[in-house]
C-alpha cells in the first residue's frame, strides 16, 4: 500500500462553513494511504453570500412566486422541527456539525464561477481553469453548489466526481431522501458519479441502498453518515485502479426531477408520518409487540413451499423463538432457534427435538452476557460447529459442539472488531467462503452490506475480504436469512428483504452463478411472501436440510 503514488485530490466547495461530509472526508484523507485532498477550490458568489431572512425571502419571491416561497417555507418548518428531534439522538451529533474553512489546513484558491440565469450551473472563466490545472490534481471532487459545466470537468486525469443522494434511476434532483420517504419506498440510494456535461448522465462508480426510515431526517442523516464511508473508499480504489472501476448502466432517461414539495404533499407528508408514529404509540400503550414464530414441515420440495401446512412451534411465556436452522445429528434431528427473552431484553440459542409425532424443547445450547442469534450450523470432518450471531460483542465467534446437542464450547474467533451480523459458510472449490452483513458506519445498520471472505480452513482467524466487498449493497437483498442444504452441486443463498419501516418483510432466494476471489453473481429465482396466514407481518428466515423445510415468521401479539 505504501508504494502506491498519492491521488493529488482538489474539492470544490462554497465560502460558507462546511458541512459534514465535506469535513469527514478531509479527516479521512489525513489517515490516508492511497490519496490526499491538497486543495479547496473555494466558490465566491453573490449568491453564496449569507443574507438575512428577508433578504433571501425576497429574492426567492422575486424569482419563483409567491407559491413556491410558501412551499419553501413550509418544507423548511418541516425540516427544522425534524431537526430538533434528531439532535437529541448522540449518534447524529456529527452531521450537524459544520466547521469553518479555515480550519482545513491545505492550499486554498478562490474563484468566481459564471452562474446562469436560472442559477443552477456554473462554469469558470479560462484564466481561474487555468489556475486549477496549475495544481496538477488527478481528480476534484464537487462539495459545493452549482450544476458544473464546461472544462473544469475535463482537466483532471479522473475527472470531477459527486455524491448524489438518491438513486439516480429513479431520484433524480431532491430534496435528498424526502421523496422515498413521502413515496414509502423500501430503500434509499446513492451513487457516486463521474461528472458529464449531461445532467445525471455521467459514469457511475458505486452505488448503494439503504433501508428508507420512516421520516424524513432520520432518513438523510442515515444516507449521509453510510454514504460518507464509500466516497472513502471509493478514491482509495481509485487510487489502486485509476480508471479500472465498476461502472453502473444507466437508467435516468424519463424520469422526472424532484423538486421541494409543494405545500399539499408536505402537508400530507406530515399527515402520513403522524399516523404511523400514532400506530407506534398505540401498539405500545396496549401491550402490542412484535412477536417472531417458528414452524417447520417434512417435505422434500422447498421451491414450491405450502408454508400453510407447517406446524408451529408455540413461544414459550414472556419469550419468541426466530431463525430456526436444522442440524440431523447421531440419529437425532435438532432446530436450533433464537431464544429471546422481553425479560431481560436479550437472546440466547436453544434447541427443539423433532420427530414424526412432534416437537419437544430440550434446553439451552449457548447463552452469553450479551446477545445471540441466527445459529448458523456447519458440520465438517472435525466436527460440528454453529456461527451465531453476536455482533454486540463486535466479533464473529465459531462453537464447536462438545456433546450433542446442548453442549457447545467457544472454538474460536474467526474476525474481532466487526460489527457482523447472520453469518453463512460456504465449501466452495476447496475454500472456505464466509457471508457476512457488515454495518460500516456507526449506525447499526446491518441489512444493506454483504460481505465475503475467505480462508482454508474453517477456524482461521485470518480471513480474506473479497475484492468486491461489499458485494451486494441493496437493502432489499443483502442480508442472509437461512441456508439451503442442498444435495445439487449448487449454492444458494437465502436472504431477506426489507420494506418501508419494516425489518423481515419477506424472503428471496439467489442461486450462486459465480464465485471466485475476484468475481461474485447470483441470480434471484424465488421470492417467499408472509401470505401463508392471517395478520402475518413478515418473514426473516427460510431453511431447508434433510427433509426439512424451516420459516419463521413476525405478527402483532400481545406481550
Amino acid at each position: 500500500m505504501n508504494n502506491i503514488k498519492k491521488l493529488k485530490i482538489g474539492i470544490i466547495v462554497d465560502d460558507v462553513d462546511q458541512p459534514f461530509l465535506i469535513e469527514d472526508l478531509y479527516k479521512k484523507s489525513l489517515q490516508s494511504n492511497c490519496y490526499s485532498i491538497v486543495c479547496l477550490i473555494i466558490q465566491k458568489s453573490n449568491n453564496l453570500k449569507t443574507k438575512n431572512l428577508i433578504s433571501k425571502s425576497f429574492k426567492y419571491l422575486k424569482k419563483n412566486g409567491i407559491q413556491r416561497l410558501i412551499d419553501n417555507i413550509i418544507f423548511k418548518l418541516v425540516d427544522r422541527i425534524e431537526t430538533q428531534i434528531i439532535k437529541k439522538k448522540n449518534k447524529f451529533n456529527d452531521f450537524f456539525l459544520k466547521q469553518p474553512i479555515s480550519k482545513f489546513e491545505v492550499q486554498k484558491i478562490y474563484v468566481t464561477p459564471t452562474i446562469s440565469n436560472s442559477g443552477l450551473y456554473y462554469s469558470f472563466k479560462t484564466e481561474e481553469i487555468n489556475k486549477i490545472k496549475n495544481l496538477n490534481l488527478d481528480l476534484l471532487v464537487r462539495g459545493g453548489t452549482g450544476i458544473l459545466k464546461g472544462d473544469i470537468l475535463n482537466i483532471c486525469p479522473l475527472g470531477v466526481i459527486s455524491f448524489h443522494h438518491g438513486d439516480n434511476d429513479f431520484y433524480r434532483g431532491g430534496p435528498p431522501g424526502f421523496w422515498e420517504v413521502y413515496n414509502r419506498e423500501p430503500s434509499t440510494g446513492f451513487v457516486i458519479q463521474r461528472l458529464s456535461e449531461v445532467l445525471d448522465g455521467g459514469e457511475v462508480i458505486f452505488k448503494g441502498h439503504i433501508p428508507t426510515s420512516f421520516f424524513y431526517k432520520l432518513n438523510v442523516c442515515k444516507l449521509f453518515l453510510k454514504s460518507s464511508i464509500f466516497f472513502h473508499k471509493t478514491l482509495e480504489k481509485l487510487s489502486n485502479n485509476k480508471n479500472n472501476v465498476n461502472l453502473y448502466p444507466k437508467k435516468y432517461d424519463g424520469f422526472k426531477i424532484y423538486k421541494i414539495p409543494k405545500t399539499y404533499q408536505s402537508l400530507h407528508y406530515i399527515l402520513k408520518t403522524l399516523s404511523l408514529v400514532f400506530k407506534k404509540i398505540f401498539n405500545k400503550f396496549f401491550g402490542r409487540v412484535l412477536k417472531w414464530n417458528v414452524c417447520y414441515q417434512f417435505t422434500d420440495n422447498w421451491k414450491s413451499p405450502l408454508i400453510k401446512k407447517s406446524t408451529i412451534i408455540k413461544n414459550p411465556k414472556n419469550r419468541f423463538l426466530a431463525d430456526p436452522f436444522l442440524i440431523s445429528y447421531n440419529n437425532r434431528t435438532v432446530i436450533y432457534v433464537e431464544d429471546y427473552d422481553f425479560i431481560v431484553n436479550k437472546g440466547k440459542i436453544s434447541a427443539y427435538e423433532i420427530t414424526s409425532k412432534g416437537h419437544k424443547e430440550i434446553g439451552v445450547a449457548i447463552e452469553e452476557k450479551f446477545h445471540l442469534s441466527y445459529p448458523f450450523l456447519f458440520k465438517s470432518t472435525a466436527g460440528l460447529f454453529m456461527i451465531p450471531e453476536s455482533h454486540q460483542s463486535k466479533d464473529i465467534r465459531i462453537y464447536k459442539c462438545v456433546e450433542f446437542p446442548i453442549k457447545w464450547k467457544l472454538h474460536g474467533i474467526l474476525m474481532k472488531n466487526i460489527s457482523a451480523v447472520d453469518t453463512n459458510i460456504y465449501q466452495f472449490n476447496n475454500k472456505y467462503w464466509l457471508f457476512t452483513s457488515i454495518d460500516s458506519s456507526k449506525l447499526d445498520e446491518h441489512s444493506s452490506e454483504l460481505h465475503i471472505f475467505y480462508a482454508d480452513n474453517i477456524d482461521s482467524n485470518s480471513w480474506k475480504p473479497h475484492s468486491l466487498n461489499p458485494v451486494v449493497f441493496d437493502s432489499k437483498k443483502a442480508r442472509n436469512a437461512g441456508m439451503i442444504y442442498s444435495k445439487e452441486s449448487k449454492l444458494y443463498r437465502v436472504f431477506q428483504k426489507q420494506d418501508f419501516d419494516k425489518y423481515g418483510a419477506a424472503l428471496g432466494v439467489a442461486k450462486i452463478k459465480s464465485l471466485t476471489e475476484d468475481k461474485y453473481e447470483e441470480e434471484e429465482i424465488m421470492n417467499v411472501k408472509p401470505d401463508f396466514s392471517k395478520n402475518i407481518l413478515g418473514i426473516h428466515s427460510f431453511s431447508f436440510n434433510s427433509g426439512v423445510l424451516l420459516n419463521d415468521f413476525v405478527k402483532y401479539e400481545k406481550y
